[in-house]
C-alpha cells in the first residue's frame, strides 16, 4: 500500500509486526495521515493485495457461542454484556485508552451508553411510532417491531443502510416474550478477507481475522414476534395500504473479528454490528461483508399450524380491558390467519360494536336495554350518514383527534366484514350489518345491492328475518333521496314501501318501531309532504317504542329532534303532540 502526494508529507506505513496480521485480500485500508501544518495535499490510496497462508477452519460452536451471547444481552438489556462483545464498541474503548491490564472498563463507564444510545437509535428505525388507529398491531405504537421492506434495504446505491444483525434479536422483541424471545440456529459458516481498522494511536492500520455466520432467528411466539410486509407485498415508493404478516424466522449473517487479544483487546471474538462511521469518511472497521438481513429468507407465521396459538390470541382480545387494546391484538391474529373465520367473526362484532358506543357517547342517551341501545344507535348513524356526516367522514389523524372516530371504526370494519362475508355468505347478520355500513359510508350502489342479493336468499319461512333485510333496503333507498335530494327519484317510494312490507312481517316490537319510524321519516322527503300521514305514523311509532323494553321519553323525543325531522315538530302543533304524551305519561 502507498501513498502518492502532490507535496511532501509525512505519511504512514504498516508497521513490520502487524504485517503477518494481513490473511485475504483486502479491497480498502485505511491509514492515518499526520498533517503538517496547513500544508495542504490531495492523496490517493493505491491498493495492494497482501496474501497470506490459506486461513484455518472456523470453529463455528465459538461464533455460535459469540453471538448467541451477544444476542441475549441485548434482548435482556444487559448494556455492558452487549458493548463488551460489540467490536464497534470495542474500538471505541481502545481508542479512549479505557482497557487497563487487559480488562474492561468499570461497568459504570459512559462508554457503555455510548454503544447503547447509538444501537437504540438505529433501532428505532423499525419500530413503529405513528400512530395508527384502528390498524395498530399488539403491541402498540412505541412498542412495535414493523420491519415493513425488507428489500428496501438491499438497493444498491443504499446497501449501507440493510438491517444490521442486532435489529433480529433487539430489546424491543425480547421484551414482549421474556422466556424465549428468540432461538438462534447456525446455518452456514465460513471466512471472510480480513477485516482491517485503525490502530488506537492512528499511526497504523490492523486487520484481524474474520469469519461469518449464518444463523436462522426463529420467533417461538407469533402473538409477540415482529412483524413485515407479506410475501409479494411491492416495495413502492407510493403509501398504499400494504398487507403485513408475522415473521416466524428470517436468516441472519453475522460476521465476528477473531484474535483480537493479540491486539490488546480484553477478549478474543466480538461481533461486527452497526459499522461506525470514521473520522475521514471511511467505515470502521472495513469489511467487504457487513452481514445481516439475509434477502428472500423470511418465513411467516400461518394456518393450519398456528391454529393454538389464534385460539389463544382470540381469547387475550376478549379478555382485554379495552376496546382499542383488543382490536389491536385482533389485527395481530388476523395477520397469522387472515382467513380465519372465528378470528374474523369476533373482529366484526368488536368493530361493530365499537362503532355504535361511539354513537352513544354523542347522542348521550343511556337506554337500559342492550338490544334497544343498538338500534337506537343504528338509527342514530343512519340519519347522521344523511345529514351531518362529519364524524362519519373525518378519520383520526385528518382531524387532529387523540383517538380513533367513528370514521375510523367504519372503513377499518368494511374489509373484515367483506372478507366473512365472501367466506362465510350464509351469515346474514355480518352481511345486514355490512349493508347497513356501506350505508352509513354514502356508498349507496352497495347499500341497495347487498339488500337486494341478500333477500333472495333468505327463506320466506324466516319472516323476522326478512323483515330486517327489508328495513335495510328501504333505509338505504331513503337515504339515496336523503343525500342527493332528487326528490323525483322513484326509490323514495320504494323505500316506504319495502318498510310497509317489513311492518306486515314482523312480529317484533323493535322492527315494528323501525318500519312505521322509517315510512314517517320517508314522508319528508315526498312530494308534496303529506304531514298528517306522516303523524300517523310517528304515533304508530311511539306506541311500538313504548312497548320496547328499556324506552324512555327522552330517547323517544331525540327520535324526532334530528336535523330531518325536528322542523316539523317545532313548527306544526299537532306534532308537538308527540311530545306532549310522552310528558304526561312520564309524570
Amino acid at each position: 500500500m502507498s501513498i502518492v502526494c502532490r507535496q511532501p508529507i509525512m505519511t504512514d506505513t504498516l508497521q513490520p509486526e502487524a504485517d503477518h496480521r494481513l490473511g485475504s485480500p483486502v479491497r480498502r485500508m485505511w491509514p492515518s495521515l499526520k498533517w503538517a501544518g496547513l500544508l495542504c495535499c490531495s492523496w490517493l490510496l493505491t491498493f495492494t493485495h497482501v496474501w497470506a497462508a490459506e486461513p484455518g477452519p472456523v470453529n463455528e460452536e465459538a461464533l455460535l457461542t459469540t453471538v448467541r451471547e451477544f444476542a441475549n444481552a441485548l434482548g435482556n438489556g444487559d448494556r455492558v454484556a452487549a458493548g463488551q462483545r460489540d467490536f464497534v464498541c470495542l474500538h471505541q474503548m481502545a481508542q479512549q485508552q479505557l482497557f487497563s491490564d487487559g480488562n474492561f472498563p468499570d461497568p459504570s463507564n459512559p462508554i457503555y451508553e455510548w454503544c447503547e444510545h447509538r444501537r437504540q437509535e438505529a433501532h428505532q428505525l423499525v419500530i413503529q411510532q405513528h400512530d395508527r388507529a384502528l390498524d395498530n398491531v399488539w403491541p402498540g405504537p412505541g412498542r412495535l417491531v414493523d420491519f415493513s421492506d425488507f428489500e428496501r434495504f438491499f438497493i444498491a446505491e443504499t446497501l449501507h443502510q440493510q438491517l444490521a444483525p442486532s435489529f433480529f434479536v433487539m430489546q424491543a422483541i425480547a421484551i414482549q416474550e421474556p422466556t424465549t424471545p428468540f432461538i438462534i440456529e447456525a446455518v452456514e459458516s465460513g471466512t471472510l478477507p480480513h477485516a482491517s481498522f485503525p490502530s488506537p494511536d492512528e499511526t497504523a492500520v490492523l486487520a484481524t481475522p474474520t469469519a461469518f455466520l449464518t444463523t436462522r432467528v426463529s420467533y417461538p411466539n407469533a402473538l409477540t414476534a415482529p412483524i413485515a410486509n407479506a410475501p409479494g407485498a411491492e416495495d413502492w415508493v407510493v403509501p398504499y395500504k400494504k398487507a403485513q404478516r408475522v415473521v416466524k424466522s428470517v436468516n441472519v449473517k453475522w460476521v465476528v473479528l477473531s484474535d483480537l487479544k493479540r491486539l490488546g483487546f480484553p477478549t478474543d471474538r466480538a461481533v461486527l454490528d452497526l459499522i461506525l462511521d470514521g473520522p475521514r469518511g471511511t467505515t470502521i472497521p472495513f469489511v467487504v461483508d457487513p452481514g445481516g438481513f439475509m434477502p428472500r429468507s423470511t418465513e411467516w407465521f400461518g394456518l393450519p399450524e398456528s391454529m393454538e396459538t389464534i385460539k389463544t390470541g382470540i381469547q387475550q382480545a376478549q379478555a382485554a380491558p379495552t376496546r382499542l387494546e383488543s382490536i389491536m391484538r385482533l389485527n395481530r391474529v388476523l395477520m397469522i390467519g387472515p382467513t380465519h373465520i372465528p378470528t374474523l367473526e369476533v373482529f366484526s362484532d368488536q368493530l361493530y360494536k365499537g362503532f355504535l358506543e361511539y354513537g352513544g357517547r354523542l347522542n348521550g342517551l343511556q337506554l337500559g336495554d342492550e338490544r334497544l341501545a343498538q338500534r337506537f344507535n343504528e338509527l342514530y348513524w343512519t340519519v347522521q350518514s344523511q345529514t351531518d356526516r362529519f364524524d362519519m367522514s373525518l378519520g383520526m389523524e385528518m382531524g387532529g383527534k387523540p383517538e380513533p372516530m367513528s370514521a375510523d371504526f367504519l372503513y377499518r370494519m368494511i374489509p373484515v366484514m367483506e372478507a366473512l362475508a365472501s367466506l362465510e355468505p350464509g351469515d346474514f347478520n355480518n352481511r345486514i350489518r355490512l349493508s347497513s355500513t356501506y350505508r352509513w359510508t354514502n356508498d349507496q350502489m352497495a347499500a341497495l345491492s347487498a339488500p337486494q342479493e341478500l333477500l333472495t336468499e333468505v327463506p320466506t319461512d324466516q319472516e323476522e328475518l326478512r323483515a330486517q333485510v327489508l328495513l335495510e333496503l328501504a333505509w338505504a333507498r331513503i337515504g339515496k333521496v336523503a343525500w342527493n335530494r332528487h326528490f323525483d327519484d322513484p326509490d323514495i317510494h320504494k323505500g316506504y314501501e319495502a318498510a310497509q312490507k317489513a311492518f306486515e312481517l314482523t312480529k317484533d316490537p323493535l322492527n315494528k318501531f323501525t318500519a312505521a319510524y322509517a315510512m314517517a321519516y320517508s314522508l319528508a322527503f315526498h312530494v308534496p309532504r303529506d304531514n298528517q300521514a306522516m303523524l300517523g305514523l310517528l304515533q304508530q311509532a311511539r306506541d311500538w317504542f313504548e312497548k320496547t323494553p328499556g324506552s324512555s321519553p327522552q330517547s323517544w323525543a331525540y327520535m324526532l329532534h334530528n336535523d330531518t325531522l325536528k322542523g316539523l315538530v317545532e313548527t306544526d302543533p299537532a306534532f308537538k303532540s308527540l311530545l306532549a304524551a310522552q310528558v304526561d305519561s312520564a309524570k
